[in-house]
């Protein structure tokens, strides 16, 4: 763990990660995604990781609900 400071840039607040950072998908360059969590939080998440937990998320959803995705494809079928 390290602490860093916010600092000023222009008419953003920035925050500087660390070179061992890289190799988890920050590195210089990279898009990411900041979400504000409801406790107050926030989470920093590279964009091909957030990519494979949304394909992550739809294969649950479909296997949780298999049996409901197919009575809609049989009625799509018949129409």
């Amino acid at each position: 763990m390290k602490l860093n400071r916010v600092r000023r840039v222009g008419n953003s607040n920035v925050v500087s990660l660390p070179r061992e950072l890289d190799a988890a998908g920050f590195a210089v360059g990279a898009q990411v995604v900041i979400q504000k969590l409801p406790n107050g939080e926030v989470r920093l998440l590279p964009v091909d990781r957030l990519r494979q937990i949304v394909r992550e998320y739809g294969r649950q959803v479909v296997s949780d609900n298999r049996a409901a995705l197919q009575i809609l494809a049989d009625h799509d079928r018949q129409s």
